[in-house]
């Protein structure tokens, strides 16, 4: 006979179906991406390749409109984070201590600002030398968060708004007018470096979710 028991709970569970993420690889702006990366050595971060593979922003928004202008291999503009200028003074100090020539050391900082070579991931020009400032990003490892490498969104004679690529502030944009500064002091001596401001989150602009 048959013994049936009863009180065995039977797994009814039905196995859960494989879940598949989309498959962007062919998306437009992918491809955009690995051309620009490839002709330019300009890194586009994650955030905005999901950002804009998820959504449907329109073509013509002028935050995606950004990466398909032209590009060139020249000189950028960039700039600094607040960590990367106090090492760069703190290792000018240390390199020349007493003799240290900090106007010198500004004007490295206001050159490099529109002197970096993309491509080359470094600090280059032909009428100033950027070497000493160089050198502080290769101790730092290259590391292109320690910099704010930006797209244009917009500028004229007042100032302008820009898509941030790199640091912490990647993924956002931001703004800034002619003059605008942050100052470091360091052994009584005052550094400026230009700054950016007002930042927003490019995919919370685009989406019109208000500014927290």
């Amino acid at each position: 006979m048959k013994i049936f028991n009863f009180f065995t709970k039977k797994n009814t569970q039905v196995p859960a179906g494989k879940i598949t993420e989309p498959d962007f690889s062919d998306h437009p702006f992918i491809k955009r991406c690995e051309y620009l990366k490839e002709e330019y050595g300009l890194i586009v971060p994650d955030i905005y390749k999901i950002f804009f593979t998820k959504y449907r922003v329109a073509e013509s928004n002028f935050y995606y409109r950004v990466f398909w202008e032209e590009q060139d291999n020249s000189y950028d503009v960039i700039f600094y984070t607040e960590e990367f200028v106090r090492y760069v003074i703190r290792r000018f100090h240390e390199t020349f201590g007493d003799q240290a020539d900090y106007k010198l050391l500004q004007e490295i900082l206001e050159e490099g600002e529109c002197e970096f070579v993309r491509k080359e991931n470094k600090f280059r020009a032909e009428h100033i030398d950027l070497s000493f400032l160089d050198s502080c990003y290769e101790e730092r490892g290259r590391n292109q968060d320690d910099l704010m490498i930006v797209l244009d969104v917009y500028s004229d004679c007042g100032g302008g708004e820009c898509l941030i690529l790199t640091s912490d502030k990647k993924g956002h944009s931001g703004g800034y007018y002619h003059g605008m500064k942050e100052k470091i002091v360091y052994n009584e001596v005052t550094i400026s470096y230009r700054i950016l401001n007002h930042y927003r989150l490019v995919s919370d602009q685009i989406l019109n979710k208000p500014a927290m």
